[in-house]
């Protein structure tokens, strides 16, 4: 009863991709397994590809302000730089996208906006950057916006070495094309998407045995490290230490697949968790004990000075558990703490007797 309440909830159809003859007529119980061992892959790629995003649309940025500074620098007098400067387009990733030229990443530029305006945030450049899609980023690493191509923007090839100053052929040592570059970045985009919609990491319209289907696995995470070191291979040491190649090193191979395989035989007997168990075991106090300092019942606020830190805490007269005109200076209280907003002090809210 407890893996077919589980494959219900997958749903068949989503499930029927793990009963490919890649995996030799795998029974029900086996191809769950495979779904869980799929499920790790997942979390394994998830801090590449969120070092490959953050990495890949900083690098741009900054190549393309240090391009238009070292322009300036070239053609203008030393002391009209701090000027010019001044007023480089930031955004030029917002200016140069019309609807006309290019619908699609202004559609996102838009989308973005929108965003913004949704989460009560102002679209400053940094802002702006975050909220554009991996997609949006992946797509300006193309030929058409290299010279002699889209009018509105360039920014190949002279920005390989800035951006991807280690994409070299291996071999002869020379720069990959932004062409090649790009292709990968693609096939970045499309894995990622893939891990976002819980489809199967290791499927390939080739795939004849599990061997392959791991080896796909292993050359979309080398396309990942090979990416990384391209734009900063220091970021490469974060995935160390984390241990993280090591955790994929420990998937990609037939025993992990096999173990993974067999552990929803034991399904049936392991208990039922509780959420709110969990919730109560694992949750950490954050309460504090401290004095009343101060208190004006007049105007509805009063300071405490916590024990635990010595910080003084503003509260009024809402933040207390039952009238306020019920405390007075010298009583011990607990309380939860929250950060400033405004003012000087941060606030004490749920103030209790101690």
């Amino acid at each position: 009863m407890t893996i077919a309440a589980i494959l219900d909830s997958i749903s068949q159809h989503r499930f029927a991709t793990y009963k490919s003859s890649v995996f030799n007529g795998a029974s029900e119980e086996e191809c769950l397994g495979i779904y869980l061992w799929n499920k790790q892959l997942a979390g394994a790629f998830l801090p590449a590809l969120q070092i490959i995003e953050v990495s890949l649309r900083n690098a741009i940025c900054a190549a393309k302000r240090r391009h238009e500074e070292t322009l300036i620098e070239q053609s203008a007098p030393a002391a009209d730089w701090p000027a010019l400067k001044s007023r480089i387009d930031d955004q030029w990733f917002v200016t140069v996208m019309t609807q006309q030229n290019n619908r699609d990443s202004w559609r996102a530029v838009e989308g973005a906006k929108a965003q913004l305006r949704k989460d009560g945030k102002p679209p400053t450049t940094e802002n702006l950057i975050a909220k554009l899609t991996f997609g949006f980023w992946v797509s300006m690493v193309n030929r058409d916006y290299s010279d002699g191509h889209a009018s509105y923007l360039h920014l190949w090839p002279h920005l390989i070495p800035e951006v991807f100053p280690n994409a070299l052929d291996k071999k002869q040592g020379t720069p990959l094309s932004v062409n090649r570059i790009g292709a990968d970045l693609r096939d970045i985009n499309t894995l990622r998407n893939r891990l976002s919609h819980h489809e199967p990491l290791w499927r390939s319209d080739k795939t004849y045995c599990v061997e392959q289907a791991i080896n796909k696995v292993v050359r979309d995470y080398h396309k990942c490290l090979d990416v990384i070191r391209w734009i900063n291979p220091s970021n490469l040491k974060l995935l160390s230490i984390i241990e993280n190649t090591q955790k994929m090193n420990e998937l990609c191979n037939p025993h992990a697949l096999w173990k993974n395989k067999k552990l929803p035989s034991g399904l049936p007997d392991i208990p039922q968790t509780s959420g709110d168990d969990w919730l109560a075991s694992t949750l950490l106090a954050t309460r504090h004990t401290g004095g009343i300092i101060s208190l004006d019942a007049g105007k509805g606020f009063a300071m405490l000075l916590s024990e635990k830190d010595g910080t003084k805490f503003i509260a009024q007269a809402r933040n207390f558990a039952g009238r306020m005109h019920a405390y007075a200076v010298g009583d011990r209280v607990t309380f939860e703490p929250e950060n400033k907003t405004a003012g000087r002090h941060p606030v004490a809210t749920a103030v209790k007797p101690a």
